[in-house]
């Protein structure tokens, strides 16, 4: 888990990016950010607090599932640098999945 405190004036629009582009469950707090970073697709699961935080719960990894045409996998990636690197990006690039 990583937390990152976002300034007042860059709020507003992290927070709106996040919930425009990232999906969420019925009755979660946290939303599913797809992201594709270096050719490998990843999904960056994050919670924005009320006290303008934002906190990485975990970051999946989507691999494609040698089993069946089309289907992925998905796997946790438990490296704290990355789930920190993917948040950084969300938060200065936005939430928009880029290609």
């Amino acid at each position: 888990m990583v937390i990152r405190c976002i300034k007042e004036n860059h709020w507003e629009h992290i927070y709106g990016q996040i919930t425009k582009y990232g999906k969420t469950a019925p009755l979660s707090l946290q939303y599913d950010i797809e992201i594709n970073y270096n050719g490998m697709e990843y999904v960056l699961k994050v919670q924005p607090e009320s006290d303008r935080k934002i906190v990485a719960l975990q970051l999946h990894g989507i691999y494609p599932d040698g089993e069946e045409m089309g289907a992925k996998d998905y796997g946790l990636i438990q490296d704290n640098k990355m789930l920190s690197s993917l948040l950084e990006i969300i938060i200065y690039q936005g939430a928009n999945k880029r290609k």
